[in-house]
C-alpha cells in the first residue's frame, strides 16, 4: 500500500504508477479521506474506509494473511484466496481474522497507537459457490510448445489451437500429463494460443524486427533490445544507444545491471514519459562485462524548470537540498523556479536518512513529470547515486560489482536469501554472494540491510565476497525484503542458465532426489541441467519430499560440474499444493491468447460447469481497448449482456460462474475475479448474496485488531429501540430494589415502564433526574435520607449548588449501577479481547430542572466498560454539548 489502501491478488498486467513523483501533501489530500497536512503525520486518528473490489484482492494476497489460512490448513488457505476472487468476506474468512492485517499494510507508516478506522465491507451470509472458491485457488497451466503435438503431431508445427482442432477435444489429456499430483475437486486455468487461420506448412515465425528506442515516439507494440542501466523499487532503465525507456514492473527488478534484454510489448505514455508495462515480455540475451553508468550531465535549475516541458529520459545530475518525507524524498534545486526533483522508489538503503535537509548530488535517469494539481512539477528521477555535496559515494551498486572484474568494493544492500555457508544480498541493481563459510542463522536473517567490504572474487560464473570480507548489519529492527517478479524456467531455460549464468529470483520444477548434504531436482524436460539446492538450511526442505516432483523458489548462484544449477533455496514445495502463484506467474515469452477453467473429479479434467472465462477477444468485442473490465470499463454493465450472446438459450434459473480480469488504476494492476450470475428468463442477474458491515479495528501496541467498542444513540423518539435499553433499567431495577422506586406516587400503583431509582422513562425514553421529583416522591419512600438535596430551591446560591451537586452526584452513580446490569442483558454474549478496553457509549436525553423534555435528542454520554463476559463497569458521564452542562453557572443566577 501506499499512504491508503490498496490491493494485490493475482497480478498479470498493469500500466505504471509512478508515485514517487508527486508532493506528499497533494498526494494524501487526494486518497486520504480525513487526511489534515498541517498535522504530524504520526498520529492518533479516526478514519473511515469503505472497500473496494479490488481491496479484497489485497486481503488475500497479503503474505501475513497467507500465513494465518497456511497455519489454519488448505480449507482456510481456500476461503481466503476466495474473498479475493469474490470479493467479500466469508464465515470461514472472516474481516476479524484478515482486515488486521490489510490495515497494518496501509496505515502503519502514520497512524500511531490508539487510532481506529472503521472499515466498510462485504460479508457473504451463506458459503461462496464452490466453482469461485476453486478459481481463487486455480493454478494457471500455460500450454507448452511440446503440448500442442497432440493436436498436430510431428509433422505439423502449430503452437497453437484452430478451428478444426478445439482446445477442448486436447486439453484433458494434456492437464493430465501436465498437472501432477492432482486432487478430486482442484480447478486450473488453461491458457493457451489460438488462431482462426489453420496452418499451412507449419507454425513458422515471421522474422522480429527490433525497433530503435529513439523512434518510439508514440504508443503502441514495440520489441526493443537494451542494456539495462539503472534500477529502482518497480522497474528498470533500458537503453540502447540511441535512446532510453522505463519498463515499469510494480516490483523491483530481477535483472542486473548490464544485462542484456529483450522486451516485447505495448509501450504506454504516463506522466509524459514512455514505458513499457510489467505485462511486457522480458529476455535476458547477454550479459556485459565491466558495467559502469554513462557520464552525467549536471543540470541547472533553470534546465530543470525546461524539462518540465519537454520530457525525454535522459542521465544527469542534480544538486539541491533534499527533503524527506515518508516514503517520498523530494530535491530542490537552486534557480528552479517551479520545478522540483523526485527520487522515484528509491531500492531499499539507497538513499542515507541523514541526507535529509542537506545539499546533495543525485545522479540518475530522469523519465518523466509529475503535476502538482493540474500544473507539471515534479521531474521523477530513477537514482543510480546520491551523496552529500562534495562527496563520493561510500557504496558501488551491486549490479556494478557484479558484471566486474574481481577486485576491492563496498557494496550495501538486503540479504535476499540465506544458506549455511552465508547468504545472498541485493540492492536492486543486482545481487552478490556474500561466502561466509557459516551458518548465518541468528546472526543475519532476510530483509537485513548490511555493509560489505572486501575483495570480490569469481565462482561458478558469478562474482562473489569470500569469507575475508567484512559484514556490518545496519539494522537494528526486523526489515522486510520485497522479492522481484520471479522467472519462471522451465527445462528449457535451466539448460540455457548453463552459458548464460546470472544471480536471478527463479523457480522452477522438478523431482527432488536427496542424498545426504545433497538435493538434486530433475526436470524431465532439461537436456543436461539439473537444480542443485546449495547448502539448505535445516529445516528448509522437508525429507519427505524425496522423491516427489517441488516447485523450487529460490536464487540462482551460478553452476557447477558444468550442469548443476546451484540454488540458494526460499521455498521448496510439493507441486501438487504449491499456490497460485507457482503455476500463475506465467512465462513472460509466450503471448496469452485464451483461457479455459478445467476442474479434477479425481481420475479426469473437464470444463467446469456452468463456468466460463472472459477471453481477449471478448472485450475487444464488447468495445474494450484494454483485454480487462475497470472502473470506467464495468463488468456489472457488460456482464450480462456477455452472457446473453454467448448462451442465448439459457433456461431461466440456470447460473454460470464467470472469471474475468479487472483492472485497478489505483494500483495500476490487473486483478482475477468472479461472479455469480442466474438467468431470470430475459436478463442474467448478478447474485448479490452479501450484506454490507462496519468494522471498528483499533491499533493498540503496534497492532490492529478488530475493537467492537460501541456507540449506541438511544433517541428519545418512543421507539422500540430505545424503549428497549429503558425497559432493561425499569426490569432490572423492579427485581432488585425496593418497590418504593417504582410505585406512583399519587395512585399507589406499581408501575412496570419507569423507575425512580435512577429516572429511567421508558415510555418517554428519557432520563427523569429532577430533582424536585426523585428524592421527594420516591427515595424518602424508600427511606433514604433526602436532606442533602433539600436547598435545591433556596435564594442561596451556594446552599442551591450544593444541593443540586449531590444530587446529580447520586443519580449519576444510580444510574451507572442500573445501565451496567441493562447492558449485560442486552448484549450477554459480548466477550472480553485481550490487550483492548471495549467501551459501550451510550447516549441519552436527560429530563432536569434546566433540560426540558421538548428538547428532542440526546444530551449526555454515559461510557461502560466490559469487564467479562457480559458484564459492565460504569466508567463515567459527560455532556454532548456545553449547552447541556448540568453545573454550568447558568443554572444558578
Amino acid at each position: 500500500m501506499n499512504k491508503h489502501i490498496v490491493k494485490y491478488l493475482l497480478a498479470l498486467a498493469t500500466i505504471a504508477f509512478v508515485g514517487g513523483g508527486c508532493n506528499v501533501d497533494d498526494y494524501n489530500e487526494e486518497y486520504l479521506d480525513g487526511f489534515n497536512p498541517d498535522k504530524e503525520i504520526t498520529d492518533v486518528q479516526v478514519l473511515k474506509y469503505t472497500m473496494t473490489d479490488a481491496d479484497y484482492a489485497s486481503v488475500a494476497s497479503n503474505a501475513a494473511n497467507k500465513a494465518i489460512a497456511e497455519a489454519a490448513g488448505p480449507d482456510a488457505v481456500a476461503a481466503l484466496a476466495a474473498v479475493g476472487t469474490a470479493k467479500c468476506f466469508s464465515e470461514a474468512a472472516s474481516a476479524t481474522t484478515y482486515l488486521p492485517a490489510f490495515l497494518a499494510a496501509g496505515y502503519d507508516s502514520y497512524l500511531s497507537n490508539g487510532s481506529t478506522v472503521t472499515v466498510t465491507y462485504k460479508n457473504q451470509r451463506g458459503e461462496i459457490s464452490e466453482a469461485i472458491t476453486g478459481i481463487a485457488s486455480a493454478s494457471t497451466y500455460e500450454l507448452k510448445a511440446a503440448d500442442y503435438e497432440v493436436a498436430w503431431g510431428e509433422e505439423i508445427t502449430a503452437d497453437y489451437f484452430t478451428p478444426g482442432k478445439p482446445a477442448a477435444n486436447y486439453l484433458p489429456r494434456i492437464l493430465k500429463e501436465a498437472v501432477k499430483n492432482a486432487e478430486a475437486g482442484d480447478y486450473v486455468i488453461a491458457e493457451y494460443a489460438y488462431s482462426e487461420q489453420e496452418p499451412s506448412t507449419g507454425g513458422g515465425e515471421i522474422p522480429e524486427t527490433i525497433n530503435k528506442i529513439s523512434e518510439i515516439i508514440a504508443p503502441g507494440d514495440y520489441t526493443v533490445q537494451g542494456t539495462v542501466s539503472a534500477a529502482y523499487a518497480r522497474g528498470f532503465i533500458v537503453d540502447d544507444t540511441t535512446g532510453a525507456i522505463l519498463v515499469y514492473l510494480n516490483a523491483p527488478s530481477n535483472y542486473s545491471l548490464g544485462d542484456v534484454v529483450k522486451v516485447k510489448g505495448a509501450v504506454t505514455e504516463y506522466n509524459s514519459g514512455m514505458q513499457f508495462g510489467n505485462t511486457a515480455e522480458i529476455t535476458l540475451v547477454e550479459k556485459t562485462k565491466n558495467f559502469a553508468f554513462p557520464t552525467a550531465q549536471a543540470m541547472s535549475g533553470s534546465e530543470l524548470d525546461a524539462y518540465l516541458t519537454a520530457t525525454s529520459i535522459k542521465f544527469v545530475s542534480l544538486t539541491g537540498t533534499l527533503s524527506i518525507s515518508g516514503n517520498y524524498y523530494n530535491l530542490k534545486v537552486d534557480g528552479a523556479a517551479t520545478a522540483t526533483g523526485s527520487l522515484s522508489f528509491p531500492n531499499k538503503g539507497q538513499i542515507d536518512e541523514s541526507l535529509d535537509g542537506k545539499k546533495v548530488t543525485a545522479t540518475g535517469y530522469l523519465f518523466s513529470v509529475s503535476k502538482s494539481g493540474d500544473a507539471p512539477k515534479f521531474a521523477n528521477m530513477m537514482v543510480a547515486t546520491i551523496t552529500e555535496e562534495g562527496s563520493q559515494p561510500a557504496f558501488t551498486p551491486v549490479g556494478v560489482v557484479a558484471s566486474a572484474d574481481p577486485g576491492t568494493f563496498s557494496v550495501k544492500g538486503q540479504i535476499a536469501a540465506t544458506y549455511k555457508r552465508g547468504f545472498l544480498i541485493n540492492d536492486g541493481t543486482g545481487s552478490i554472494l556474500i561466502y561466509t563459510n557459516a551458518d548465518p542463522t541468528g546472526t543475519y536473517a532476510i530483509g537485513d540491510l548490511v555493509s560489505v567490504e572486501g575483495t570480490t572474487s569469481a565462482y561458478a560464473g558469478l562474482n562473489q565476497y569470500p569469507a575475508a570480507s567484512t559484514v556490518t548489519k545496519l539494522n537494528t529492527e526486523a526489515n522486510k525484503f520485497t522479492y522481484p517478479a520471479i522467472r519462471e524456467m522451465d527445462g528449457t531455460d535451466m539448460d540455457g542458465y548453463l552459458t548464460l549464468t546470472t544471480a536471478q529470483y527463479v523457480r522452477y520444477t522438478g523431482t527432488l532426489k536427496i542424498d545426504g548434504n545433497y538435493y538434486n531436482v530433475i526436470n524431465d524436460e532439461a537436456l543436461t541441467a539439473q537444480g542443485s539446492l546449495s547448502y539448505v538450511l535445516d529445516g528448509a526442505v522437508d525429507p519427505a519430499l524425496d522423491g516427489q516432483e517441488v516447485v523450487v523458489e529460490g536464487y540462482a548462484i551460478g553452476v557447477s560440474g558444468s550442469k548443476f544449477l546451484n540454488t540458494m533455496v526460499t521455498s521448496v514445495k510439493p507441486a501438487a499444493n504449491a499456490s497460485a502463484a507457482s503455476f500463475g506467474m506465467t512465462r513472460a515469452a509466450v503471448t496469452k491468447n485464451r483461457y479455459a477453467i478445467y476442474t479434477f473429479d479425481g481420475t479426469s479434467w473437464a470444463a467446469a460447469e456452468n463456468t466460463t472465462m472472459v477471453n481477449p477477444e471478448d472485450y475487444t468485442q464488447m468495445g474494450a481497448t484494454n483485454p480487462n473490465f475497470s472502473s470506467s470499463f464495468s463488468q456489472d454493465t457488460y456482464l450480462p449482456l456477455y452472457l446473453k450472446y454467448k448462451y442465448p438459450y439459457a433456461l431461466a434459473e440456470e447460473k454460470m460462474n464467470v472469471a474475468y480480469h479487472f483492472y485497478d488504476s489505483t494500483d495500476k494492476v490487473t486483478l482475477l475475479f468472479a461472479d455469480e450470475y442466474t438467468y431470470d428468463g430475459a436478463d442474467w442477474i448478478k447474485t448479490e448474496d452479501t450484506e454490507t458491515l462496519d468494522g471498528p479495528f483499533k491499533k493498540v501496541s503496534g497492532k490492529w485488531n478488530f475493537d467492537p467498542s460501541m456507540t449506541l444513540v438511544v433517541a428519545p423518539d418512543r421507539s422500540a429501540y430505545s424503549k428497549s435499553f429503558y425497559q432493561a433499567c425499569v426490569d432490572w431495577v423492579l427485581q432488585n430494589k425496593d418497590a418504593a422506586y417504582t410505585t406512583d406516587n399519587r395512585s399507589g400503583s406499581r408501575l412496570t415502564d419507569s423507575e425512580y431509582y435512577s429516572g429511567c422513562a421508558a415510555s418517554y425514553t428519557n432520563l427523569n433526574w429532577r430533582i424536585n421529583t426523585l428524592p421527594k416522591y420516591y427515595w424518602s419512600e424508600a427511606g433514604e435520607d433526602i436532606s442533602a438535596y433539600d436547598n435545591w430551591g433556596s435564594e442561596d446560591k451556594d446552599a442551591m449548588r450544593a444541593s443540586y451537586q449531590a444530587f446529580y452526584d447520586e443519580v449519576e452513580k444510580r444510574f451507572g449501577e442500573v445501565m451496567s446490569a441493562a447492558l449485560g442483558t442486552l448484549y450477554p454474549d459480548v466477550k472480553m479481547i485481550s490487550g483492548i478496553d471495549v467501551i459501550y457509549t451510550v447516549q441519552m436525553m436527560l429530563y432536569t430542572q434546566h433540560i426540558g423534555s421538548g428538547t428532542g435528542k440526546v444530551t449526555h454520554a454515559f461510557e461502560f466498560k466490559l469487564v467479562d463476559t457480559g458484564k459492565f463497569e460504569y466508567v463515567r458521564m459527560y455532556a454532548l454539548s456545553p449547552e447541556y452542562e448540568l453545573m454550568k453557572d447558568a443554572n444558578f443566577e
